[in-house]
């Protein structure tokens, strides 16, 4: 299975990315599903913590801060879980797409298991409705000097030139 990694700040496009990838590597015949490394981390945050799915100020507190209590305790564990779901639907999908790596060993562990493009996304119109501290914590800084396959600089409802390019290399053997 192939993994696409998407990352880029909070509100810059990471999903929407996804999705317009998976609907063109759909179109192509492939087999291609989205999943985060935040989903384990969402669930327990909904679940737990009641949060209430919003990522306004308190929703993305509350991640970040769960977050980063998870990592205290387990650097590895919300990638480890990651993982696990991949190993066990690699035979019925041909590419995964992760829309939310924070930190290099998340896309260095994907790189590890597999042929893994690595993608940053740059909303160059976007105003960050982050607080400061929100905006410095490690989950939007912590890639700021990674170098990835593909660079995108997009504004709001513009298309991405690079598409084509990106679609075409994920889908060489």
């Amino acid at each position: 299975m192939k993994c696409v990694s998407i990352s880029g700040g909070a509100g810059h496009g990471k999903d929407t990315l996804a999705n317009k990838l998976k609907c063109l590597l759909e179109s192509k015949g492939k087999r291609v599903f989205i999943i985060h490394y935040a989903d384990y981390l969402k669930m327990v945050a909904t679940q737990v913590y009641n949060w209430n799915g919003l990522k306004d100020e308190i929703g993305r507190d509350i991640l970040q801060k769960l977050g980063d209590k998870m990592r205290e305790q387990d650097e590895m564990f919300l990638i480890n879980e990651l993982l696990r779901i991949l190993n066990l639907v690699k035979e019925d999908f041909d590419i995964a797409i992760i829309p939310d790596a924070r930190f290099p060993r998340e896309i260095e562990c994907l790189k590890n298991i597999g042929r893994t493009i690595s993608i940053h996304i740059t909303r160059v119109d976007y105003k960050s409705n982050l607080t400061n501290e929100q905006n410095n914590h490690k989950t939007e800084r912590a890639l700021d000097d990674y170098s990835y396959d593909y660079n995108i600089s997009t504004y709001t409802d513009k298309e991405i030139p690079e598409i084509d390019l990106i679609i075409k290399n994920i889908l060489q053997v």
